[in-house]
């Protein structure tokens, strides 16, 4: 009970609503990959061993029936709560090597700053003037698919350059790619953060004292990826965190080196802030 309660205040909070209500397909996708889509497999499963065990045992119908009915809430139960649950709550690792993160991915404001004023649009000043920017053309709406998911954002709308969104694209296809080759669980990246108007900094700073005034975010050219929320493909559990960062820390430092992204580790967002070179 402490848990539905802890989610359902969390899921309700103005700002998530108001990302829900607002990117539909976005939450539909998010809830189709965490609970949805492993319940409906549950579900489908019961009902061909249903059927199955009903050939075998036919004088008793009854019994079978409410069996599989119980093993079929319990199943959506436990698991629906469990991966809803991981995901809002995931546990934190300070596993050995964390601190070279910060001493590797150490692109400072000034660089990623000069790329996003180079490469990116002007300032915006509030979610008004971001219409007419986005009707002007030079922004690139970006959604969730098979290779990467959008958490609920308060403070970024989702639109970013397209040089910025292939970036985007290229690492969420990298980051699944690796993991097979790898032989681990398929998971997407989640992104957190992307383009902010002059409004949406000013009201973040309120609430963040590492929020700076002059972010990368504002050109369209920044985003961020969570390295302690993965989205799990499938029926496996996103369980092995430590496993997954590295992965995604290896696809940042292929594309780093390659010259097509500055990128910084932020502890205090648990995130990889990301900005194009191109």
């Amino acid at each position: 009970m402490a848990t539905v309660i802890m989610l359902t205040s969390i899921l309700t909070k103005p700002v998530h609503m108001n990302w829900i209500i607002s990117n539909p397909i976005d939450t539909l996708q998010l809830g189709w990959d965490i609970a949805i889509k492993p319940c409906l497999l549950i579900v489908v499963s019961i009902c061909l061993l249903w059927l199955i065990w009903a050939r075998i045992c036919k004088g008793k119908m009854k019994l079978i029936r409410r069996l599989c009915l119980s093993a079929m809430a319990i199943s959506i139960i436990a698991v629906g709560a469990a991966r809803v649950y991981q995901y809002v709550f995931p546990d934190l690792h300070t596993e050995p090597g964390h601190e070279n993160y910060s001493t590797y991915f150490n692109d400072m404001q000034k660089l990623q700053i000069g790329a996003a004023k180079k490469y990116g649009i002007s300032p915006i000043k509030d979610r008004a003037a971001a219409k007419h920017a986005i009707k002007s053309g030079n922004l690139v709406k970006v959604t969730s698919c098979r290779d990467y998911q959008l958490a609920p954002m308060g403070h970024s709308i989702p639109y970013l350059t397209g040089n910025a969104a292939d970036i985007l694209a290229e690492i969420g296809r990298n980051f699944r790619d690796s993991l097979d080759s790898k032989g681990l669980c398929d998971h997407k990246i989640v992104v957190t953060s992307i383009l902010r108007t002059d409004e949406d900094v000013e009201r973040l700073m309120k609430r963040n004292n590492v929020a700076v005034k002059n972010s990368a975010h504002r050109y369209a050219t920044t985003f961020d990826v969570s390295y302690r929320n993965f989205v799990p493909v499938g029926l496996n559990l996103n369980t092995d965190r430590v496993e997954l960062k590295k992965v995604l820390a290896e696809v940042l430092r292929d594309l780093r080196n390659e010259k097509l992204c500055y990128v910084r580790y932020e502890t205090s967002q648990s995130c990889f802030h990301i900005t194009t070179r191109r």
